[in-house]
């Protein structure tokens, strides 16, 4: 019984709206919903309208409303394109030499939209920039053959005539490959001018193991819009003293050191130090000065951090105080 007893003044000792029911300063509408809540929270309400709920609410109906119209006008257009032309089926397509077909009917359509037809697109395994895609995708020999076949369905191309399996693309991308591969050695054969400009980058590439590892892509430029691509050789780290003699090999091999006036680069300290730096190494192991060209992105930022500064002040880190109070 005591228990009970204290729980009941609980109520009593905690009451801190008491205060606001005395004092002078505040609304009776706001004193009678403070009542009601108490009496019974379910039936007590505030008066008014929530503005900022009922603006959501209506911009949410207005969204539903534009993206129904949106695909009401699309399953439209899909009814009337599908009136025009008819895919035939495999049986049908198989004998035909045009995987994508008219109607039998002559009337139906004009003669330039029966000729846009007959001149349907279509694909093949082999096409070479399908076979980049697939590489600079990642894909898998058996994403890939799924990927081939769910579009050569869609572009109305009978599956069952064609020769789609996992083989097939698995020698079409070696195939792919070795064109690829014979394409750059040709650039390589071909006369290099007598002033060329040296480019490098580097960039951390996933290896066979699945480790990431420092590789530096090469790239030379000359007259006549004139581009070789020496290499993406591996390094053992991003110093400038691995990144010289890097570059410094793939120059050898080619042959092409004394032809070199400039080299163009990113402005990291690897590169741009003027004791251990990869620019100055590579100055010192030709025998002569270069031209430095260096990348105009990065050198336009430490120009626009100055500016940026001296009108708003300096920051310690990415977030900038005045540009994080206007987001907020």
């Amino acid at each position: 019984m005591d228990e009970e007893i204290f729980k009941g003044d609980l109520q009593e000792i905690f009451d801190l709206t008491h205060s606001s029911l005395q004092r002078a300063d505040v609304k009776d509408e706001d004193k009678e919903f403070l009542r009601s809540q108490r009496e019974d929270r379910g039936e007590s309400s505030m008066a008014g309208i929530d503005l900022v709920t009922a603006k959501k609410v209506e911009k949410q109906v207005e969204r539903g409303t534009r993206l129904k119209r949106l695909r009401e006008r699309e399953d439209s257009d899909i009814a009337r394109l599908t009136e025009r032309a008819e895919i035939p089926s495999q049986s049908s397509s198989s004998s035909s030499s045009s995987p994508v077909s008219t109607t039998s009917s002559p009337a139906r359509g004009s003669r330039s939209q029966r000729k846009k037809l007959k001149q349907s697109p279509s694909i093949s395994v082999k096409d070479l920039n399908l076979i980049s895609t697939w590489d600079r995708e990642k894909l898998s020999v058996r994403q890939a053959t799924s990927t081939f076949a769910a579009t050569a369905q869609v572009l109305g191309m009978a599956i069952g005539s064609m020769a789609v399996s996992k083989s097939t693309v698995h020698r079409a991308r070696i195939a792919g490959r070795e064109q690829a591969a014979e394409k750059i050695v040709e650039l390589r054969n071909q006369e290099i001018p007598e002033r060329l400009v040296l480019h490098w980058d580097g960039k951390l590439l996933l290896s066979l193991s699945g480790d990431t590892e420092d590789h530096i892509a090469l790239l030379l430029t000359g007259e006549d819009d004139a581009e070789f691509l020496l290499g993406v050789p591996a390094s053992s780290d991003s110093t400038g003293r691995n990144v010289a003699a890097v570059v410094l090999k793939e120059v050898d091999e080619a042959g092409v050191r004394d032809k070199i006036i400039a080299f163009c680069f990113d402005t990291t300290a690897s590169n741009t130090g003027m004791v251990q730096g990869a620019c100055i190494r590579i100055e010192q192991e030709l025998g002569r000065s270069l031209l430095w060209l260096a990348c105009r992105h990065h050198v336009h930022e430490v120009i626009l951090k100055d500016v940026f500064e001296a009108s708003l002040g300096s920051s310690s880190g990415p977030d900038i105080g005045i540009f994080k109070l206007l987001r907020d």
